[in-house]
């Protein structure tokens, strides 16, 4: 405002705040998420599955030309069909089966490098018969409305190459496809918008390379390839407009393609939908190969593909943010942009990366309701009692129905609970009960979520330690979290401890029930001691832990078990406790060895401590690749986010090295065994998700 402008200061702001009637509502979502679930039973053993799956030559054989590092976690490659069409892809992880564990594979890929990116999941699984079973899961997220017919009868044909492949051995490739080059383009603004931009004479000169013509029916259009090979002729064969045609009332074109090689036209199809409310997915597909008589359709599919792919970069152009205008206007430099945006800024990955964001919140969001739901029992009284209302679910828990309502549709919203709008029933599906509601499942992650609220309770207390270095002492942390941690423990524990583990370990069983001494290192609350009291009756049993409250628990535990006068708790540290002990039948770390002040030094004790003919040394630790690149995807994401904020900062306050949660990969667990002096390092298979179980002897 020049000092002659008579404006008051404020009226663009005042004016802001006093709107005109009407117009101000408006849609804010319109999201749509898809799953596609494809499975083979194989009678190949998993191991072999997981090769044809990823070693490169193998993929090419059945399915498509690996280009690049395929199957590296963190790496990108192309799955190439040498017909102009390719997966451009992302493999966040690739975990190998072993021994009765399933092996996964899990990518991001986009189709021809300018499609909407999808995630794919491949998993194998042993099954009883020494085979496998072979599941592919696809999400998308606003998927084009075909997309579950045409990936959905793609994904069984996929897996039925593979199993011909490894029955036969022979190469079965997918077969050069009548129909293509298929391309989606995603374009960052509504259908109706960008259809109107797209077909107008500007934009088809732009996007499309238009040299003659009019996009109109009847009319022919002069389009330039953008290599050596010329022009191809766009003839309209059909354009129906937005709001003509029900039920989509979405527009369209038809048309033929003609160049001078072929015998015939080739057909096409060009169609816009929405892809949410702030975006739209622009297809095109041809058909009608098989009518042309040429030496090499090949060829010509690659220069179509290339073509579209190249006019998909010019179409998503259109709506690129512009720049400020230069020249003298002052006044208008920078209007309307935002500040502090980066040069080049892709909109697209932006407008992904906060899908993602959202989703994630939204995720941690749950996490929070899952944890109050186990707190107050709600899961176990839906899976034992049923489907129910809010009010029924209130007679049932004594609880309040209005916050129960609220729950309830948080829940169902998340896709943890099921709900019927018919009776406003809401359910707990069984495979969800077996997670979350009944504590003798073996795949209980319920106490999982109970982690949530005392570990965000800490994140003061940890991001002082970020600025100090100095770690945050246990005390800190409420009691809470460590009986949280103990139920999380007692999923495997319980079901698995004395059933499964022990008696993998030759020898280990029969020594402990003939008697033994065995010491359980960070003993928490005492329930691997008094599991494996209650179990062995002729053994011994001493538990060792830092924190005093966990040795008060673990006491208590003894006693009300009646295993009191064979198990003794004490507060001290190991290292010193055994020096000059033995022989001990067994010793257990259960997630121990990673916090310890000196964990070479304490192996090398426990060692010296261990019967030298008998004795054994398990260790479980957070399953962890030996490049932590390569530790990937939610697991890895629950366990960082464990030792960020509980782990690192607790072992640095004991004076520890800090090596984290996921800090003794099996690399450096036997580079540690080795230099302690112990003679073997056996896998035990578990079947924690979370978990890697060792067995050491002297």
């Amino acid at each position: 405002m020049t000092p002659d402008d008579p404006r008051p200061r404020g009226l663009a702001r005042e004016s802001a705040a006093f709107p005109p009637l009407g117009g101000s509502a408006r849609p804010v979502a319109q999201d749509r998420w898809e799953r596609l679930v494809s499975t083979v039973d194989l009678p190949e053993p998993p191991e072999a599955v997981w090769v044809a799956l990823t070693d490169p030559d193998r993929v090419a054989r059945w399915l498509a030309v690996c280009r690049g590092p395929w199957a590296v976690a963190g790496r990108e490659s192309t799955l190439d069909f040498e017909d102009g069409e390719f997966f451009w892809c992302r493999t966040l992880s690739a975990v190998p089966p072993r021994a009765r564990r399933a092996g996964s594979l899990r990518l991001l890929w986009r189709w021809v490098g300018v499609g909407p990116a999808t995630a794919v999941t491949w998993t194998v699984a042993p099954t009883d018969a020494s085979g496998c079973t072979v599941t592919v899961v696809e999400e998308a997220d606003n998927p084009p409305s075909d997309w579950r017919s045409w990936n959905g009868m793609g994904w069984p044909g996929i897996l039925d190459q593979l199993a011909a492949h490894l029955r036969t051995g022979t190469s079965w490739r997918w077969p050069w496809r009548r129909v293509g080059p298929y391309v989606q383009i995603p374009l960052p603004v509504p259908a109706y918008r960008a259809w109107q931009e797209l077909t107008s004479p500007a934009g088809v000169q732009h996007w499309l390379q238009r040299s003659t013509g009019v996009l109109e029916p009847g009319g022919e259009l002069g389009l330039i390839m953008g290599d050596a090979s010329g022009t191809v002729r766009m003839r309209v064969t059909r354009a129906v407009d937005a709001a003509q045609e029900f039920p989509s009332y979405l527009p369209y074109l038809e048309f033929e393609l003609r160049r001078p090689a072929w015998t015939a036209a080739l057909g096409g199809r060009l169609w816009i939908e929405p892809a949410g409310l702030t975006s739209s997915l622009l297809q095109v597909c041809h058909f009608g190969w098989e009518n042309l008589d040429i030496a090499d359709p090949v060829t010509e599919r690659k220069l179509l593909t290339g073509y579209w792919t190249a006019a998909a970069d010019r179409a998503r152009a259109l709506f690129l943010p512009q720049g400020p205008p230069a020249g003298p206007h002052g006044w208008s430099m920078g209007a309307g942009q935002p500040e502090n945006v980066p040069a080049g800024l892709d909109p697209l990955a932006v407008q992904d990366f906060l899908g993602r964001v959202v989703g994630d919140l939204g995720a941690a969001m749950s996490g929070v309701l899952v944890a109050l739901g186990v707190r107050l029992g709600l899961f176990t009284a839906l899976g034992t009692g049923g489907p129910a209302t809010a009010a029924e679910l209130a007679g049932r828990t004594g609880l309040s129905e209005r916050h129960l309502l609220e729950w309830l549709r948080g829940l169902a919203s998340a896709g943890y609970l099921d709900h019927d709008r018919a009776d406003d029933r809401f359910a707990l599906p069984p495979a969800h009960a077996a997670v979350l509601a009944f504590e003798d499942s073996p795949v209980h992650l319920a106490p999982g979520f109970e982690l949530l609220p005392p570990l965000a309770a800490a994140v003061e207390d940890v991001a002082e330690d970020f600025r100090t270095g100095k770690g945050v002492d246990r005390s800190s942390y409420s009691e809470r979290l460590f009986a949280a941690m103990e139920r999380m423990s007692a999923t495997w524990l319980e079901s698995e401890l004395t059933d499964r583990w022990i008696p993998a370990v030759p020898g280990l069983a029969p020594a402990l029930e003939k008697g033994g001494t065995v010491v359980d290192i960070g003993c928490g609350g005492g329930l691997a001691l008094v599991r494996l009291a209650g179990r062995f009756g002729s053994s011994r049993f001493i538990g060792y832990d830092l924190h005093e409250p966990n040795a008060r628990r673990a006491s208590e535990a003894a006693r009300e078990a009646g295993v009191a006068e064979r198990v003794t708790i004490e507060t001290t540290d190991a290292t010193t406790a055994l020096a000059g002990a033995g022989p001990l039948t067994l010793v257990t770390m259960f997630d121990v060895l990673h916090d310890a002040a000196e964990p070479e030094e304490l192996l090398r004790t426990v060692r010296s401590a261990l019967d030298p003919e008998h004795g054994v040394l398990l260790v479980l630790e957070s399953l962890s690749a030996d490049d932590p690149a390569d530790n990937t995807g939610p697991q890895a994401a629950v366990l960082y986010a464990t030792s960020t904020l509980y782990c690192l900062p607790t072992a640095l306050a004991d004076g520890a090295p800090g090596l984290g949660t996921l800090g003794l990969p099996p690399a450096e667990l036997h580079r540690l065994a080795d230099a302690a002096g112990f003679g073997r390092v056996e896998r035990i298979p578990t079947a924690s998700p979370f978990n890697a179980l060792y067995a050491l002897r002297p």
